[in-house]
């Protein structure tokens, strides 16, 4: 059997910061080897620790095991160090963990957004643009046991470790495994060895404050590395009687880096977790301590660093892990199983869970029934799709063996989610000032189809924003919706990009529409509206219109969203075409003034007339690289019989989207130039910084103020060209952009700054 010294002359405390106590630094023990290398008595149990991104270490300590033939008996694990364990036992390679590892889109594991290709059309364009959503039950805001319900960390899970689904004990995994929880209720470890694998490994990486807790055999459970973070004890007592002992955690940190009350708050959440350290430290035999100095437990941008790390760490002690492998290359009967791509037949579809959501609804929503064949891909979609429908969350499963071979009972574990939130957020730009947003939405607005939403913009140039959908069958493909909108704002009036008047506008729309899914991301509208805008001038000029209209509009609209973000997308596209016409229009006039005398709408060539207009945006992101995209934007407006000046007129200019009848163009401000017609194209490249920052180049021209019935009249007047570069941040406020401009027509650099999504 395998002998080894646990303590050794070498071994010492050593205070952190004064106070607290740091971990146990020991010289690596000469490993004696019982000369009967057959004996299968002996066994090697390997451990684990938490760290979070720190964690990945592991990786590469398997990848020397691996290379040496070495195969534990037993894996002990906590939070990072229980989902790495729990791979290797199912059967995974150190080659198939890092390739995982480096795949992963780490990023969207710690996020509450669901993936935008599940949400229904008419969400997607406003999905999630809030810095913060609490729910509303019984009249009260309810707060979340953590900041992140991870769903796609449930997903990812649950493939994984797909091919495990016969297993609820873990000792029959390829290699018998064990993981470890907190009892949140009293702060006591609490070991998994049987069960769901997926909830376990997920209970124990649930990290206080971060992700919500885990409720599993009626216990609230967060992350193991609160009491137990290195559990080298769980392995002596599934019965290794060698453990190699793998430490990542940084441990009690010293007093002067606790700086703020975060640090403070998280050191307090070890302490109990540093007493049983010690224990854990003298029942290891092999003691690998991986530094990772400047990588912190969200270091997942690092994850090739840390993992080559890892080796470079275990290389240390490659002449005590050559000894351990002679002995354990003579055992066939420990090799891991090898995975394979696993297809099972659904016997039956269990949902637990549903309370107010209706079961029809569930089922069409999910799309699996019974009979269906099933892979870990096509259950996650549809695992997604349930949970894009924004009455759940959390949607996790799990399977068991059915009433024949190679069949399975699907159970879902649904959470509902209260159907009223509130939500809020925070904006800033450069052209609407500073704003808060709130907002209030319910999934059930006295009907269960029926979703009712009302959103302000309190600040500077305030907004509102009212919708009412009735969704008209369970499949949710056609919908009635109602939406009312307002916003207020000053704008400036421009000759020859020349401010000469400043005019405040309130303007208010009420619309009403039929609309049907046309393909899986677009949907056609047919709808019909009332306008009311009223315009003011903020101060005398020789030329004035004080006054309002009302019109009526009836049209068709169409749009296709297939972005992969809202906010600096990397791929996808997305095209809204609009045709409609606007007639029955009311003016009421107070006062009009040109060149400082009183004047009448013709005589500012004004006409107030029925037109048609056309309208077209499109935007398309193209990927070349895993870090750079193409973007290449088309915009066309069209006015028909039309001579409103600038009162209907589209309105060019700015670098974000987000008013009526507004074509973006780099290079210009908003408003710097209204006409009845513009032709807009774009080309520009993204580039991907990293940790989320972006670098965008834009070029773009534009042909305004033309006929298609008279070409004749085009000239280099009519022209626009402009091009701009942008510092762009996905942050948790949502984008933030500083962006400087240039037109060859205004002969200037503008400088354009956002923060927040606008409203």
């Amino acid at each position: 059997m395998f002998l080894g010294l646990s303590t050794c002359p070498d071994m010492f405390f050593q205070p952190a910061g004064g106070s607290g106590l740091s971990r146990l630094n020991a010289q690596p023990a000469k490993i004696l080897l019982d000369q009967d290398e057959n004996n299968s008595s002996n066994k090697l149990g390997l451990t684990l620790s938490g760290g979070g991104a720190r964690g990945l270490a592991h990786i590469g300590i398997l990848h020397i095991i691996d290379s040496l033939g070495i195969q534990p008996d037993y894996i002990t694990g906590t939070s990072m160090g229980a989902i790495v364990g729990g791979m290797y036992a199912a059967g995974y390679s150190a080659r198939e963990i890092e390739d995982i590892a480096l795949d992963l889109d780490w990023e969207s594991m710690f996020t509450r957004r669901s993936e935008l290709s599940y949400i229904h059309p008419v969400r997607k364009d406003n999905h999630q643009k809030h810095i913060v959503e609490l729910p509303i039950e019984d009249r009260k805001i309810k707060t979340p046991t953590g900041a992140i319900e991870g769903q796609q960390l449930w997903n990812t899970l649950s493939e994984m470790f797909f091919h495990t689904y016969n297993i609820t004990d873990f000792r029959q995994l390829p290699i018998p495994f064990a993981c470890v929880a907190t009892n949140v209720e009293n702060g006591e470890a609490v070991v998994m060895k049987e069960g769901n694998l997926v909830t376990a490994i997920r209970a124990s990486m649930a990290m206080p404050s971060v992700f919500t807790t885990v409720e599993r055999e009626g216990l609230k459970l967060i992350d193991g590395g609160v009491a137990d973070n290195f559990p080298a004890r769980l392995a002596k007592d599934m019965g290794a009687e060698y453990i190699i002992g793998v430490n990542v955690s940084q441990g009690l940190r010293p007093a002067e880096e606790l700086i703020s009350p975060i640090d403070i708050i998280y050191q307090m959440g070890f302490y109990s977790d540093a007493r049983s350290f010690i224990q854990n430290r003298e029942a290891t035999d092999l003691y690998i301590e991986v530094e990772l100095p400047g990588f912190s437990a969200a270091s997942f941008a690092h994850s090739q660093e840390i993992i080559e790390q890892g080796k470079k760490e275990a290389r240390k002690f490659i002449e005590q892990l050559t000894e351990i492998a002679p002995v354990q290359s003579s055992r066939p009967d420990g090799l891991p199983a090898k995975r394979e791509n696993t297809e099972l037949v659904v016997d039956t579809v269990i949902f637990r869970g549903l309370k107010e959501v209706r079961m029809s609804f569930a089922r069409n929503s999910f799309d699996i029934f019974s009979g269906d064949t099933i892979t870990a891909s096509s259950v996650t979609r549809a695992v997604n799709r349930l949970y894009a429908s924004n009455y759940f969350t959390r949607v996790n499963y799990h399977l068991s063996p059915g009433g024949s071979e190679g069949s399975v009972i699907l159970t879902l574990e649904l959470v509902e989610k209260p159907f009223a939130s509130l939500a809020a957020g925070i904006n800033f730009s450069s052209f609407a000032g500073v704003g808060i947003t709130a907002k209030i939405g319910t999934n059930n607005f006295f009907n269960y189809n029926a979703e009712a939403s009302f959103a302000a913009l309190i600040g500077e140039n305030p907004a509102f924003r009212a919708d009412l959908i009735y969704f008209l069958d369970e499949r949710r493909q056609s919908w009635l919706h109602y939406k009312a909108g307002g916003r207020s704002f000053n704008f400036s009036l421009y000759d020859n990009f020349e401010p000469i008047a400043e005019y405040k506008q309130s303007a208010l729309r009420h619309e009403l529409s039929i609309n049907t899914i046309w393909g899986r991301n677009s949907y056609v509208s047919f709808y019909n509206a009332q306008n009311y805008q009223r315009l003011s001038p903020n101060m005398r000029t020789p030329t004035t219109l004080r006054g309002s209209i009302t019109s009526l509009e009836t049209g068709v609209n169409y749009l296709h969203h297939t972005l992969n973000r809202n906010s600096f997308p990397t791929s996808g596209q997305r095209i809204n075409v609009r045709g409609s016409l606007f007639y029955n229009q009311r003016k009421s006039i107070s006062e009009i003034r040109l060149d400082g005398e009183e004047a009448s709408l013709e005589d500012l060539g004004i006409d107030i007339d029925n037109f048609f207009q056309f309208y077209l945006a499109s935007e398309k992101y193209i990927p070349i690289t895993g870090t750079l995209t193409q973007i290449v934007q088309l915009q066309l407006g069209y006015n028909l019989s039309y001579s409103q000046g600038f009162i209907n007129g589209f309105n060019i200019g700015g670098t974000n989207r987000f008013l009526d009848k507004q074509f973006t163009f780099t290079g210009i401000n908003e408003y710097q130039v209204i006409s009845e017609s513009a032709l807009i194209a774009a080309l520009g490249y993204q580039y991907s910084l990293g940790s989320n920052f972006f670098l965008t180049g834009i070029l773009n021209s534009g042909l305004y103020e033309f006929r298609f019935e008279e070409p004749e009249q085009i000239s280099r007047d009519n022209f626009l060209i402009g091009g701009g570069i942008s510092l762009g941040f996905d942050s948790l406020i949502g984008p933030m952009e500083l962006t400087f401009s240039y037109s060859h027509q205004t002969r200037s650099i503008i400088g354009y700054i956002n923060l927040g999504w606008l409203f």
